[in-house]
């Protein structure tokens, strides 16, 4: 009989129980973030477009001059194999360097074009200058020393600590 009484007492507490309404459900769950407007006026972005395109294409030409600078070291190693000369062993070295050098420089200088063509990408979505992370204002200190960076001082500075 107890076993009953027990099983009645919660089968009444179950009901009386008010389940979520189908608002509440909907409002608890986190929703998608949209993407932050830009804090700049059209005059300070129109700058800092004219600034981006300018690092653009100097690093354009900076990744030219390296490619160039490869491709001559090529030719002058197939050149070299030719010969009937042997290189010394510390020459073969200091150009294994200076293009393994020129390799290390050209993907450097390719990941920040990138960057600046993301942030160019930016202004015309109208989020640039905002923290892809925290959706903050990116100061406009940092913007104005680093055009094409993404992050806020603070965020990058828990991004660098990781």
């Amino acid at each position: 009989m107890r076993q009953t009484r027990k099983t009645t007492r919660t089968a009444r507490a179950t009901a009386t129980k008010k389940r979520p309404s189908q608002s509440t459900r909907t409002a608890a769950r986190p929703r998608a973030r949209r993407p932050a407007k830009t804090p700049f006026k059209k005059k300070e972005l129109e700058k800092f477009r004219i600034l981006l395109g300018l690092e653009r294409d100097r690093l354009k030409v900076e990744l030219q001059e390296v490619e160039e600078r490869a491709a001559r070291a090529l030719e002058i190693e197939a050149a070299g194999e030719l010969s009937g000369y042997d290189d010394h062993p510390a020459d073969v070295a200091s150009e294994t360097f200076e293009r393994e050098k020129d390799i290390a420089i050209g993907e450097n200088i390719s990941a920040l074009l990138a960057k600046v063509q993301n942030a160019l990408t930016k202004i015309d979505k109208g989020t640039y200058g905002v923290c892809d992370i925290c959706r903050r204002p990116i100061k406009r200190a940092r913007l104005n020393a680093i055009p094409f960076a993404t992050l806020c001082i603070e965020c990058q500075g828990r991004v660098e600590a990781r």
